[in-house]
């Protein structure tokens, strides 16, 4: 999928935050295992809602999420007139949670770096998750401008200062757009970040949890063995004397 059309839930929120809406955004990192899950929520208010129509209500323009694999949860409205959208992939290594907040937030986007360690011992598994979330001054990372290489040279020609433009969408991004990650980590609880403008933030979080898996399957092929081999002995014809 071209770099330009990637999910845009986080980087092309733009015209919603230039009429001055509220967008709350949590983005959830669950690891099970060597994958987890990367959840998207998106929590829109009347206004913003008005802005963008039928677009966000209908759940259309959706389908570029689900070519890159991103399952696409029913709109549902909320009791002020707003709207949640809900989108999510899963993993399968470790090496692939950076490649789907990349996807989420595009390669000039707010979260950055995301990496996943994992690390077994005989009864341990060790994990780390370490990444950084950064909307840029006045919350300019939210805008889009970074993923759009060539939206400045189409504003200049058609006579409008894309520098202006910029400063005007990081102003509005740093009042409307409510930025939080939530990190879950086998054998610990959750852990949340509320993303500031302008405050650049470290994600460092990890945790060991017990893994019974390998010395389970360890005693339950034993005791196959052994009982294989029970058998063989029975069945095994007994020498007779002569």
């Amino acid at each position: 999928m071209p770099r330009r059309r990637r999910l845009p839930i986080l980087a092309v929120l733009a015209a919603v935050l230039l009429g001055g809406c509220r967008v709350d955004a949590t983005v959830e990192t669950r690891v099970h295992e060597a994958g987890g899950t990367v959840t998207a929520r998106v929590v829109l208010d009347r206004e913003a809602v008005a802005v963008l129509g039928g677009a966000v209500v209908d759940g259309a323009q959706t389908s570029d999420l689900h070519r890159a694999g991103w399952t696409v949860s029913p709109v549902r409205k909320t009791n002020g007139g707003g709207a949640e959208v809900e989108v999510s992939k899963d993993f399968h290594r470790p090496g692939d949670l950076g490649v789907v907040m990349g996807e989420l937030a595009g390669p000039g986007g707010p979260l950055r770096d995301f990496r996943l360690d994992r690390h077994r011992s005989f009864l341990k598994a060790s994990y780390r998750v370490r990444g950084t979330a950064d909307l840029g001054p006045g919350a300019a990372a939210a805008t889009g401008f970074a993923n759009s290489p060539d939206l400045p040279a189409r504003l200049r020609d058609a006579g409008v200062d894309p520098d202006r433009v910029q400063q005007l969408l990081a102003g509005r991004a740093a009042d409307g757009l409510h930025l939080r990650l939530v990190v879950s980590l086998p054998g610990t609880g959750s852990r949340s970040w509320a993303v500031e403008p302008g405050r650049p933030g470290t994600i460092d979080v990890s945790s060991v949890a017990t893994d019974w898996a390998r010395p389970v399957l360890l005693i339950v092929a034993g005791l196959a063995g052994a009982v294989v081999l029970r058998r063989v002995r029975r069945l095994r014809p007994r020498s007779t004397q002569t």
